[in-house]
C-alpha cells in the first residue's frame, strides 16, 4: 500500500505548500479544505496525485522516489 500520508507531509509539509505549488505550475486550484482532507483521509485522487508528482519532478529536475512510500502487507 502507498503511504499517502507520509508523502504529502515528507515531500509538502503542508497544506499552504500543496496550495502555492498547484498555483505557481497552472494546475486546477484546490481549496485549503479539499486539501487538507486529502492530509487527513491519507488519499488523493489518481489525477491530482499525478499532477502532484509532475509538480516535483519540474521543482527538482529529476523524478521523485516513490519506493519510500510504498508499505508491503
Amino acid at each position: 500500500m502507498f503511504d499517502t500520508k507520509k508523502f504529502l507531509i515528507d515531500e509538502f509539509g503542508g497544506i499552504p505548500k500543496v496550495e502555492s505549488l498547484l498555483h505557481a505550475y497552472g494546475a486546477k486550484p484546490a481549496s485549503a479544505s479539499a486539501i487538507a482532507k486529502w492530509f487527513q483521509r491519507g488519499s488523493v485522487a489518481g489525477e491530482r496525485l499525478a499532477e502532484l508528482l509532475c509538480i516535483l519532478e519540474m521543482e527538482r529536475g529529476a523524478p521523485i522516489r516513490l519506493t519510500k512510500y510504498w508499505e508491503k502487507n
